[in-house]
């Protein structure tokens, strides 16, 4: 850790650094060409900055990038450096408003239930989707691409699971820490992505909060590892207390950083803490993350279930199998025994059979799991003998039953022959 002062001063080196060094598509100095957005410098020397592309040559854009990573490392105090590529390109590569085409006026309607996007909006789902065409006409119920076609699998990972809630509060990190505990406790080799930018918990719950990533030859970060799992997070590259002030495009692209810029090595599975919401994050991961199925995680009460609804129609849309429902604080047993549905009882079981999704499962109320967290030993790991840890290893069995079973189902490609 460095003091205020130190800190302060590599902010300076690191301000310098970014004048000195000029900018290959502009030529001019990169603290003029305003393509430089965040820079951090963490209290443990970390220094983070997001840069603006360049429409005019991507390559220039990487080569700028290890160059500011290397430049930026060197200095004195700085542990590491991370240059993040932002979804946003900088004001002076935008076209001009008098350049642009001219837009059609959106038609401004009262907005309901049943309430369909404009054709503007269709065409510009499905372009972003990777459609190949403009929409068929305002409603119309044409199947629409996901995109997921052309998803690149990433190399050694088996499989790519989304623990998802759609909802917030609902338990869904705690599940997918002990989860992933779980499968790896089976034998597997497990790896855990917090994709949970704005509130990353998975470094506390695994026992990692001042644990930090090596960069590798290759530039990639490698991943930390407890309990058998090896994760990474936000979490592990700014201040615990640091507020994660950033924009949609910046967020999408640090999840695609953690993607393909880590070093999971070989995986059985990597399970994706994924945040709250069917919002830009989750769709970026839908889109660019080769999903074999996503596990959706709810309490009992119907403000949490009408989300998961949401949440299991984008999946579907975006043509990821759904493997299982898990019910989290379905109910707290006392010491006598006796259940106490105090969030209702069975919402989740019954959603999943109204909705053909299986159901994988109940965890109680329970202290101990709670307290692991906190602690940094989950529960699944550290008390593995304990009623829950049990119920944990039983839910992560049935999921894989349910991926192997989703894997068999699924369609061949078709194949095509010239004769």
């Amino acid at each position: 850790m460095i003091d205020d002062k130190s800190r302060e001063n590599l902010h300076s080196a690191a301000l310098a650094v970014i004048s000195r060094l000029p900018d290959p598509v502009s030529t001019r100095p990169l603290s003029e060409s305003a393509r430089i957005g965040d820079l951090l410098v963490t209290a443990a020397g970390r220094i983070l900055v997001t840069l603006a592309p360049s429409p005019a040559n991507p390559r220039l854009d990487d080569a700028l990038r290890q160059t500011l990573e290397t430049e930026l490392a060197a200095l004195a105090g700085a542990t590491s450096a991370r240059v993040v590529l932002s979804a946003e390109r900088s004001p002076e590569s935008r076209p001009s408003q008098s350049d642009s085409p001219a837009r059609p006026p959106l038609e401004t309607v009262r907005v309901r239930k049943g309430a369909r996007l404009s054709d503007a909006a269709l065409v510009q789902t499905q372009f972003s989707a990777g459609a190949s065409g403009p929409a068929t006409g305002q409603g119309s119920t044409a199947p629409q691409s996901s995109g997921r076609a052309s998803v690149s699998p990433l190399p050694g990972i088996g499989a790519v699971i989304a623990i998802a809630s759609a909802k917030g509060g609902v338990g869904k990190s705690t599940v997918a820490v002990n989860l992933a505990c779980a499968l790896a406790r089976l034998g597997l080799k497990v790896g855990l992505l917090d994709a949970d930018v704005y509130g990353p918990s998975v470094p506390l719950m695994l026992g990692l909060n001042e644990a930090e990533p090596a960069v590798g030859e290759d530039k990639k970060l490698i991943p930390p590892t407890a309990w058998g799992v090896a994760s990474m997070s936000m979490g592990y590259l700014v201040d615990t207390d640091a507020p994660m002030i950033w924009r949609g495009p910046i967020v999408m692209s640090a999840l695609t950083q953690f993607l393909n810029d880590v070093a999971w090595g070989s995986l059985d599975i990597l399970l994706l803490d994924t945040p709250p919401g069917t919002g830009d994050a989750l769709l970026t991961l839908t889109q660019r993350a080769p999903l074999s199925g996503a596990v959706i995680v709810s309490t009992p009460q119907e403000a949490a279930l009408a989300d998961v609804r949401r949440g299991i129609a984008m999946f579907r849309k975006t043509q990821v199998p759904i493997l299982g429902l898990i019910e989290n604080m379905a109910f707290f047993e006392d010491p006598t025994g006796m259940r106490h549905y105090l969030f209702g009882e069975g919402g989740a079981r019954q959603t999943a059979e109204a909705t053909g999704a299986p159901f994988l499962g109940e965890l109680p109320l329970d202290q101990t799991l709670r307290e692991g967290g906190d602690a940094g030993a989950p529960l699944a790991a550290a008390f593995p003998d304990s009623p829950g840890a049990q119920r944990f290893m039983q839910i992560a069995a049935l999921m894989l039953e349910q991926l192997e079973q989703s894997r068999r189902t699924l369609k061949p490609a078709p194949s095509i022959v010239f004769t």
